[in-house]
């Protein structure tokens, strides 16, 4: 508006027709303006998020539509959808507009953009580098055992989608909200369950070691409510079992964490470790 007074006053010509465009947000934050200052830039995105993430928020819209960018807990669900497109892109199952916006996200006139070589989940990345706070062999050893049949052999391979999510975790989720591990087991709450409380940790507990891998984990810890419910392993959610479930991860939480929620169960009792787990659970 203020470029078409420009011209019209000072070159007392009609302005020429541009492309409308929408203004670009942030998650959480007002409508970004340059006028206003003081809001993150593309530069700053890049420092959370990979160049061609970033270029598909983009590359996905016609110009006069508005989004946001997320630097919020938002990223992790972004971050599902650019993988699970990459997928289709790389099985032949993506729609043509997908799979164009792909391209113009992934490469430029130089060529294609770097990208991750073994491009685990960011959120996982995430809740591993908030429980080890960047230590590199920690990090290392939870990825390992991420998937102990094709391990991670070098924090290269999930470079800069590593980096990314560290760098998230420090600058953009406040300190209060990040994940402090108890250091010793909370024995008054653990003096205070009852019996099926008991049977569900002793469950948990013996399952462990035969299941030390994400997916093992991830089916032990959601199947110990159905086992005390007398339900099969491969029964549909129902209220009962969802209800039971919750209980059951809130006490997880309450005991390794202190709070009800947390990092997804799975990856945090790979970062805690076994040896710890025990100790906390009262094994």
């Amino acid at each position: 508006m203020v470029g078409g007074q420009i011209v019209r006053e000072v070159f007392g010509a009609d302005p020429p027709i541009g492309p409308m465009y929408a203004f670009v947000g942030i998650t959480g934050m007002a409508k970004m303006s340059s006028s206003r200052g003081g809001v993150p830039t593309p530069a700053d995105a890049l420092e959370i998020m990979e160049a061609p993430l970033l270029r598909w928020l983009y590359a996905r819209r016609r110009p006069n539509q508005s989004f946001k960018v997320a630097f919020d807990q938002e990223i992790q669900r972004l971050y599902d959808e650019w993988d699970a497109l990459a997928r289709k892109v790389a099985d032949g199952t993506a729609t043509p507009v997908d799979a164009a916006a792909y391209r113009r996200a992934t490469g430029t006139a130089d060529g294609p953009l770097p990208v991750t070589p073994r491009p685990l989940p960011y959120r996982t990345l995430a809740s591993i580098v908030d429980i080890t706070t960047g230590h590199d062999e920690q990090t290392l050893r939870i990825l390992r055992d991420l998937d102990p049949a094709h391990p991670v052999a070098s924090l290269d391979e999930v470079r800069p989608r590593l980096d990314k999510a560290e760098r998230w975790i420090t600058t953009q989720v406040p300190a209060d909200q990040r994940t402090q591990v108890r250091t010793e087991p909370d024995t008054a709450l653990l003096d205070s369950l009852g019996g099926p409380e008991r049977e569900a940790l002793r469950l948990l507990l013996d399952g462990l070691a035969a299941n030390w891998s994400l997916d093992g984990l991830t089916t032990l810890v959601y199947g110990v409510p159905k086992k005390l419910l007398g339900l099969p392993p491969d029964v549909k959610p129902t209220p009962e079992l969802k209800v039971a479930q919750r209980q059951f991860f809130a006490l997880l939480y309450r005991l390794i964490v202190t709070r009800d929620t947390g990092p997804r169960l799975p990856t945090l009792l790979l970062a805690v470790g076994a040896d710890r787990i025990c100790q906390l659970l009262g094994g």
